[in-house]
């Protein structure tokens, strides 16, 4: 608190010198910043499937109908490089076409490289339940992740017991897989 007061401070005297404004001028600025502070930004929480279409087609598949049921996004690092035609843009139809069994299940497919590589996913599945604040303060994600070849279903239920943002999130989305493992 004391470091945004100063800032409003400075920059109230900066402009201070700009203009006609007293000093008194600055410090009831500040005074009444200090009784009424901006509010706190709200965490956003998101949740990822981070796959690869290495993976056998059956858990991508399973996985497929569950992020659609859910509304959790599949989440891919790249896409597969066009053999017919390597100087072919990377997204390209004949790229694209791998995604296409995933899509038509319904999945939200997102291409999400800096997720794999924020949090040094080296083997998938992961799903990844991350936080961000917006912070001018430039606070660094916090994130949980579950690995391994599991249900959706079976990957929430590890966290929702959390009493954390994480474990409500958790819940949320388990609450839209209904009993399904």
């Amino acid at each position: 608190m004391r470091s945004i007061l100063f800032t409003l401070l400075l920059s109230a005297a900066s402009a201070a010198f700009a203009s006609n404004l007293t000093i008194d001028d600055v410090l009831q600025s500040a005074s009444q910043f200090a009784q009424n502070p901006a509010p706190a930004k709200e965490t956003q929480v998101s949740a990822y499937m981070l796959v690869s279409l290495s993976m056998p087609k059956a858990s991508l598949e399973r996985l497929a109908r569950d992020c659609r049921d859910a509304g959790v996004p599949m989440a891919f690092a790249g896409v597969p490089s066009d053999d017919e035609n390597p100087k072919a843009p990377l997204l390209n139809p004949n790229s694209l076409k791998a995604f296409a069994p995933l899509i038509e299940a319904g999945a939200p497919i997102e291409l999400h490289p800096e997720l794999f590589t924020e949090f040094g996913i080296k083997e998938v599945p992961v799903l990844l339940i991350k936080e961000e604040t917006d912070s001018a303060c430039g606070t660094a994600p916090r994130a949980v992740a579950v690995p391994g070849d599991v249900t959706l279903g079976y990957a929430l239920d590890q966290l929702s017991d959390r009493q954390d943002v994480f474990g409500e999130k958790a819940r949320a989305l388990r609450a839209k897989l209904g009993d399904r493992n």
